[in-house]
């Protein structure tokens, strides 16, 4: 563990450091009674690494949907109070845009349900007019010539 992921652990992150390519497999085989990540801080270094995006797909193979977020570069001479802050509001970010994107989500299965229900009450009222057109067309031949009464 690197030595500002260990002081963030002591103030209460619960913290799965994992550096670079060397990502223990351990931590990325799914179904093994993972943690829950709630999200993915990748440091500046990492984020220009040509190893990301391998590691983004094990993360997320491991927690889907988990975020991946770059962590800002933090000067040397921060207090381990102002990075936890920083942290704090990145943390806070992740979480109204996953609130977010649930409301959307629910909102977008609302107006599928809706459209559901619209289709099927067209399917209804097509078929009604389908029938009395039928109707319509049986009376109208009947007062034709050549067409009897019954």
């Amino acid at each position: 563990m690197t030595p500002l992921a260990g002081q963030l652990a002591a103030k209460g992150y619960g913290v799965i450091d994992a550096v670079g390519p060397e990502l223990s497999p351990a931590l990325t085989a799914p179904g093994i009674g993972l943690p829950v990540v709630d999200l993915a801080l990748v440091s500046a270094d990492l984020s220009a690494s040509p190893d990301l995006p391998e590691i983004a797909a094990r993360l997320r193979a491991a927690w889907p949907r988990v975020p991946v977020v770059r962590l800002p570069t933090l000067a040397r001479d921060r207090s381990l109070d102002e990075i936890c802050e920083q942290l704090d509001e990145i943390v806070l970010a992740v979480v109204q845009s996953r609130a977010d994107a649930e409301r959307l989500r629910d909102e977008a299965q609302g107006l599928a349900a809706q459209v559901r229900r619209a289709r099927a009450g067209l399917d209804d009222a097509v078929a009604d007019a389908r029938r009395l057109m039928s109707e319509a067309r049986h009376l109208s031949d009947r007062g034709r010539p050549g067409k009897s009464w019954p």
